[in-house]
């Protein structure tokens, strides 16, 4: 059994603003493989919404991903919040087998 884990961040574009997002978000993903545990990350738009951009990163073990959510800062993400390029972002994670902080 493996202890790799992933996580996956759909992020919405605001209206007319998804070629502006899409290499914002390139550039973040870029630097992950860089992160301690990163084995990879890709970017990709949805197949059936353009306005919709595909993060997928995997993670070498549980506490990797979970050392890393555990930052006060991740600004590349985190950015998103506050970015007029945003309308909605999706999170999903191993949270619950890896026991992440603020798991349900």
């Amino acid at each position: 059994m493996t202890d790799e884990a992933s996580n996956t961040v759909r992020i919405h574009a605001a209206h007319g603003r998804s070629d502006e997002l899409g290499e914002y978000l390139a550039s973040i993903v870029r630097n992950l493989p860089s992160l301690p545990g990163c084995l990879n990350s890709t970017l990709n738009r949805d197949e059936y919404d353009n306005d919709v951009w595909v993060i997928d990163v995997r993670w070498d073990s549980c506490q990797a991903m979970t050392e890393h959510f555990a930052q006060p800062s991740n600004e590349g993400l985190n950015g998103l919040l506050n970015n007029s390029l945003v309308r909605h972002v999706a999170f999903e994670s191993d949270i619950e087998r890896c026991n992440l902080p603020g798991a349900v």
